[in-house]
């Protein structure tokens, strides 16, 4: 399966291709009072609203600034994954795209199954679906499920 990867201060993060529907690049956003500090803010994807999740506020790690490098994946709603027939998919994401800012994107890597690796007992997290190992670096899979989630008291130091 094709993941796309990404950073997060130090760490390598991995999402599944076939939960992203489009990548787009870091832009104003524009904030939404009373929501909670994870949340970037709103923007306009060609007439959809998409909520964006800042990587480095839910994972407890520097706020992902706009930048050059800064990129938002946008994540399949529900019925944008049902539509997926070949995949045997146990998501349950939103029903509205979200997005999620990150700092930069590595780029695409195939892992194969066995390859995915289980957490650690001692670093398990609700956003956390596996780790894969390539020579030197790990890196870990999010569930992008887990990784939407709107909770501002789950949040991941890596």
């Amino acid at each position: 399966m094709l993941y796309s990867i990404f950073h997060l201060g130090p760490n390598l993060i991995g999402v599944p291709i076939y939960s992203i529907l489009e990548i787009v690049r870091s832009s104003k956003f524009y904030p939404i009072k009373g929501a909670p500090s994870v949340i970037d803010g709103l923007i306009n994807l060609r007439g959809k609203v998409v909520t964006v999740i800042n990587t480095g506020i839910a994972f407890d790690t520097t706020q992902v600034a706009i930048s050059e490098e800064s990129c938002i994946y946008i994540f399949k709603n529900n019925a944008e994954l049902k539509e997926l027939a070949d995949l045997e998919i146990d998501e349950n994401m939103s029903p509205d795209n979200i997005g999620l800012h990150v700092e930069k994107i590595e780029g695409v890597i195939n892992v194969e199954k066995e390859e995915l690796q289980p957490v650690p007992a001692n670093m398990a997290h609700p956003f956390y679906q596996h780790v894969v190992r390539r020579v030197d670096d790990f890196i870990i899979i999010l569930k992008p499920s887990k990784a939407i989630i709107l909770n501002q008291t789950e949040t991941v130091k890596p």
